[in-house]
C-alpha cells in the first residue's frame, strides 16, 4: 500500500475551492492546513482510475491471493482510513459547521455537503474492509471495496465541479481588481487635470 513518503493528493481541495471566497484569512488557512492530506481527482493513471482506487483493488486482490497478510492489508487500508478521518475533521471545525454555510452561495454549500457525504461513504467502506479479519467474509471485501470506489469516484466528480467554481470565483476577483484599477486611474487623471 502507500508509503509514509508518498505524496498524498489533497482531498480537502474540493472544500477549499468551494469556500475560497468565504471567511477571513485565518479560516482559510485552517482549512488549507487540513486539506493537505486526502484524496483528489488528480493523478489518475492511464486507465483513468484514481491512485487510491488502484491501491485498494491491489490490496483486496493481494489479500485474496495470499500475497498480503491480514496484518499488511489492515496496515495499508488503515493509512487511507486515517486520511479520511483527517478530512472529516474539517467538517468538525466550528467555523465550517456554524459560520461558513452563511458565507457561501447555495451552490458552494452543495459542493461542500456533497463531499462530506462521500467522505462518510468512503469511511463506511473502509470500516467494512478493516473488519474483514474479524468477519472473514469474502463478500465484505467486495462490498467494502465497491463502496470505497464509488465514494472516491463521486468525490472526483465533486472536485471537478469545485475546481470550476473556484476558477469562476478567481475570474470574478480578477475582473473586479481590473475594474478598481481602471477607476483609480481615471480618478487620478481627473485630479491631475484640475
Amino acid at each position: 500500500m502507500a508509503t509514509d513518503e508518498e505524496e498524498v493528493p489533497a482531498w480537502g481541495g474540493a472544500i477549499q475551492s468551494a469556500i475560497s471566497q468565504a471567511g477571513d484569512e485565518e479560516d482559510e488557512e485552517g482549512v488549507n492546513v487540513v486539506s493537505g492530506g486526502g484524496l483528489s481527482g488528480e493523478g489518475v493513471d492511464e486507465s483513468g482510475e484514481l491512485p487510491y482506487v488502484i491501491l485498494l483493488k491491489q490490496a483486496v486482490a493481494g489479500l485474496k491471493a495470499g500475497v498480503l497478510t491480514e496484518e499488511q492489508f489492515v496496515e495499508g487500508v488503515s493509512k487511507l482510513d486515517v486520511i479520511t478521518d483527517n478530512a472529516l475533521r474539517v467538517y468538525a471545525i466550528p467555523t465550517v459547521k456554524k459560520d461558513l454555510p452563511g458565507k457561501l452561495t447555495d451552490h458552494q454549500n452543495e459542493i461542500v455537503n456533497a463531499l462530506e457525504v462521500e467522505l462518510h461513504r468512503l469511511k463506511e467502506g473502509l470500516t467494512v474492509l478493516l473488519n474483514y479479519p474479524n468477519t472473514q467474509d469474502q463478500a465484505d471485501l467486495d462490498s467494502g471495496l465497491q463502496t470505497c470506489i464509488d465514494a472516491m469516484n463521486a468525490s472526483r466528480d465533486i472536485q471537478k465541479e469545485a475546481k470550476i467554481e473556484k476558477e469562476a470565483i478567481d475570474e470574478r476577483k480578477k475582473e473586479e481588481k481590473a475594474r478598481r484599477a481602471q477607476a483609480a486611474e481615471a480618478a487620478d487623471e481627473d485630479e491631475s487635470e484640475e
